[in-house]
């Protein structure tokens, strides 16, 4: 931590050397099966550190690269949610073979997402997590710091929501 704070870049290397399997297991916690992600995020945390290292305190230097991997990582999750959930191609698999199709498509995938957006962020982080990353709702409250039953309660409540919201505008659901 020494060499560190003299800015000494010795101190940042046997910073990553103690500490980057530790990262690189809470990166993986929060992304699972993003093994770049992982790297790319443990990689800024300790730019991070290095920016940062007159403030760090040794006593309390893994506690801070802990919480900015975590951090990072759940920005990380947000972003992607936001980049990487297509819902003009993940809500219908059928192709667009049409103008009319294609205009039905993207008004779909417009109302699950204004449909999603009514949900609280926990509860639309759980949807999020569950319908489209696939986790376990188990893991996934784990993760969250939710009680497993109050986790399926919010799923079972949010599901109901985006039915009626949906069924609003007029898609028609098969009985459960």
């Amino acid at each position: 931590m020494q060499r560190l704070r003299r800015g000494d870049p010795a101190g940042l290397e046997a910073l990553m050397d103690r500490y980057t399997p530790y990262l690189s297991a809470i990166a993986a916690r929060v992304l699972p099966g993003r093994p770049q992600d992982w790297e790319e995020l443990t990689a800024d945390v300790f730019l991070a550190a290095w920016e940062n290292r007159r403030k760090l305190q040794p006593e309390k230097v893994k506690g801070w690269l802990a919480v900015t991997t975590r951090n990072r990582c759940l920005n990380r999750l947000r972003t992607l949610r936001e980049e990487e959930l297509p819902l003009e191609e993940d809500l219908l698999t059928l192709s667009a073979d049409s103008p009319q199709r294609a205009l039905e498509d993207q008004e779909a995938a417009r109302l699950v997402r204004e449909a999603l957006d009514t949900l609280d962020r926990t509860d639309r982080e759980l949807f999020v997590r569950r319908y489209y990353y696939g986790q376990t709702v188990a893991r996934a409250a784990e993760e969250m710091g939710l009680n497993l039953s109050t986790a399926k309660s919010r799923l079972r409540r949010g599901r109901e929501k985006l039915k009626e919201l949906l069924g609003k505008a007029g898609y028609e659901f098969e009985a459960d």
